[in-house]
């Protein structure tokens, strides 16, 4: 017998995002985006769009074109810088068919497209001057007693799995923020506040249905048989690479209560402080997940007497075990806020939960093996002081996400996601409005770019495809590393004549 749990629907819209949505269409009047950013240039209007249409509807799905009721809203993304990169036409699919039938339809037409779950990709991959292909109705949860496994639809968000896990006591590693989809998370290796603990989202995973090139449906691909390369490919192998992912099934584990925490020390002792949070995670990776970062207090201009340490995150014990394992950087400086709270898991993932970013912003990240020292976090901060200006605070100028621990237990090669041997997530970002002026949000740019290429001497030089940026250097190999060759002959496989092709989509080949 299987047991259904109903995925909460994830049409809707915060009072936020929809303030939002207004925002960056404005944003877009004031040159809110930067040269080199414009839309890709797309290829005459298709043919076939009402044939396309009618298949689909017969399949109980629905081709959405522009001008039609729910266009705007289904084409928007999470980056705002995106906004203006619109469809030819909107496939919310409903079934594996329809995905086949979208495939052969851009194969026929000679149509550029892309996949969309969440559509949180940062640097714009899932928007599209083509067919965007949403795989968000295809959101269903179920739970098979028999194997102890998880079926979730490719249209499933963290918020639907939270839903549906919230009663069982079991939970799938997943992300805070509640509208990322779970296709991009596991395509991407995934990461979240119980990475360290129980591994990646990729790690939990055991079988997925997929949609290659040639518009085959392939049915319980897993890591044995024939197509067991695309399994591999699909854990830490970035999205939109080498098929439509329809539904992923995956091993939960039992959760039950753990401790959260957010503290956040005044604007002093800031290194020691940020030293001593990576030796607490380095020497309990098992036992707490954190993520660390220097925020100012406020818009304007940085100094280090504004900057102030935050960490949050979850312990897998009683509050007074975290207590004694924080003892030296509770003693260092009196927190300004300090929330320490034993509730259960799921309660605490509410505690943690994040929509950001969202809106108008670029990203960079890296990984750090072992610890970041004091005279890297130091240059992070001459940085921060070095923020050009802009309207908004900007709150992730430099984060250390734990990602250690248990991630480590599988070796680089063993899935396409090679950051094993790392320890932390390192990700700055800069973020603007649209009262923000162009020439703003282009110094905004040069320094984020500028403070990206410093530090890169203190890192490895890797880089979390799940946080893509455009203007990332030698980005084949700081996503994939020394899986590139693996990953592009999976890609000749799959895909040989590339129709799976954006600007940082695995090549047939690699690069000499």
């Amino acid at each position: 017998m299987i047991k259904t749990f109903a995925a909460r629907s994830s049409t809707a819209l915060s009072r936020r995002r929809l303030f939002q949505s207004g925002a960056v269409l404005a944003g877009a009047a004031l040159g809110s985006r930067v040269p080199g950013a414009a839309a890709r240039d797309c290829p005459p209007p298709p043919r076939g769009l009402d044939a396309l249409a009618r298949d689909l509807r017969k399949l109980g799905s629905r081709l959405i074109l522009p001008g039609e009721p729910g266009f705007l809203v289904a084409a928007w993304p999470n980056n705002g810088r995106w906004a203006d990169v619109l469809p030819r036409a909107i496939a919310m699919c409903t079934s594996d068919e329809a995905v086949c039938r979208c495939i052969d339809w851009t194969r026929q037409e000679h149509q550029p497209f892309a996949v969309r779950c969440g559509g949180h990709n940062y640097a714009g991959f899932s928007t599209t001057c083509g067919l965007l292909i949403d795989v968000k109705p295809m959101s269903g949860i179920t739970f098979d007693p028999k194997t102890g496994l998880v079926t979730i639809g490719a249209g499933a968000n963290n918020q639907d799995m939270a839903d549906a896990f919230r009663a069982t006591g079991l939970a799938v590693p997943s992300g805070r923020c509640p509208t990322v989809g779970i296709s991009g998370l596991v395509l991407g290796g995934g990461w979240g506040f119980s990475a360290t603990r129980n591994g990646l989202t990729c790690d939990a995973l055991r079988a997925t249905d997929a949609v290659t090139a040639d518009g085959t449906l392939h049915r319980g691909i897993t890591g044995s048989g024939a197509d067991e390369p695309l399994f591999w490919a699909a854990r830490g192998g970035g999205g939109g690479n080498f098929a439509v992912h329809t539904s992923f099934t995956f091993e939960p584990h039992e959760v039950g209560n753990v401790t959260v925490f957010n503290i956040i020390w005044p604007a002093e002792h800031q290194v020691d402080l940020m030293l001593d949070l990576q030796e607490i995670q380095l020497k309990n990776p098992a036992l707490i997940s954190t993520r660390s970062k220097l925020a100012p207090l406020a818009a304007g201009k940085v100094t280090r007497g504004e900057l102030r340490v935050q960490t949050l995150g979850q312990f897998f014990g009683p509050p007074d075990q975290l207590k004694a394992l924080l003892e030296r950087p509770l003693r260092r400086a009196t927190p300004v806020v300090a929330e320490i709270n034993a509730m259960n898991y799921w309660s605490a993932r509410d505690y943690l939960v994040t929509d950001d970013p969202e809106g108008l912003y670029d990203i960079r990240s890296s990984y750090v093996a072992g610890q970041l020292g004091g005279d890297a976090i130091n240059r992070m901060i001459d940085w921060m002081e070095k923020w050009p200006g802009g309207s908004l605070r900007q709150d992730n100028m430099g984060i250390l996400f734990a990602a250690g621990g248990q991630v480590k237990k599988v070796g680089p090669t063993d899935t396409a996601y090679f950051h094993r041997e790392c320890d932390f997530i390192l990700e700055m970002e800069a973020s603007w409005s649209p009262l923000d002026t162009p020439d703003t949000v282009t110094r905004q740019l040069a320094w984020l770019t500028e403070y990206f290429q410093d530090m890169r001497r203190f890192v490895t030089p890797q880089s979390y495809v799940n946080f893509p940026s455009r203007d990332l250097p030698n980005w084949l190999n700081a996503y994939y590393g020394g899986n590139v060759g693996t990953l592009c002959e999976v890609k000749r496989r799959y895909d040989p004549d590339n129709v799976f092709n954006f600007p940082q989509s695995i090549p047939l080949t690699p690069p000499t």
